[in-house]
């Protein structure tokens, strides 16, 4: 099961917990964990998107780098 399938189902989960009638100490409790278990698995998955997100720009910094060797590219000189 993904991140996103767990943080599906937890949204989900939110909506019955919030329209069932659950006593009040229950019905806060169950709230704030799922609420919680939500933020942590989002910032997991943008925690990992970020660092494949990292190794994507490193290895199109290394692509460009290689173009810029070959000067084939003449820059028009800067108007003042």
């Amino acid at each position: 099961m993904t991140k996103h399938t767990v943080i599906t189902i937890l949204g989900v989960a939110v909506v019955v917990i919030a329209l069932g009638g659950f006593p009040s100490l229950v019905h806060k409790t169950l709230l704030v964990v799922s609420g919680t278990t939500i933020a942590v698995l989002s910032y997991l998955s943008s925690v990992v998107y970020c660092s494949n997100c990292k190794k994507l720009i490193e290895d199109a910094e290394q692509t460009f780098s290689e173009e810029e060797k070959h000067d084939d590219v003449v820059t028009p000189p800067k108007i003042q």
